[in-house]
């Protein structure tokens, strides 16, 4: 097994409760969550993590989802 590295996140109170409601629904714990998420987030085009976290031009947010819809298709 590869070598792993702990970090550390901060959050909102509801974003907390929403994560701990999906855990419980799910049977799976935070850490793994957590993991997943970011190892999911770090396999994604430049695009779709830009639209994630938001990372994005004014001018181009609104139309933002079209964009990347064109992009994959092609």
């Amino acid at each position: 097994m590869p070598p792993r590295i702990i970090v550390r996140i901060e959050v909102t109170k509801h974003a907390r409760d929403e994560i701990e409601r999906l855990t419980d629904k799910l049977g799976t714990t935070q850490l793994s969550m957590h993991s997943r998420m970011v190892e999911w987030l770090s396999r994604q085009p430049d695009e779709i993590r830009a639209g994630i976290l938001q990372n994005l031009p004014v001018e181009i947010k609104g139309d933002i989802a079209g964009m990347i819809l064109k992009k994959m298709r092609a």
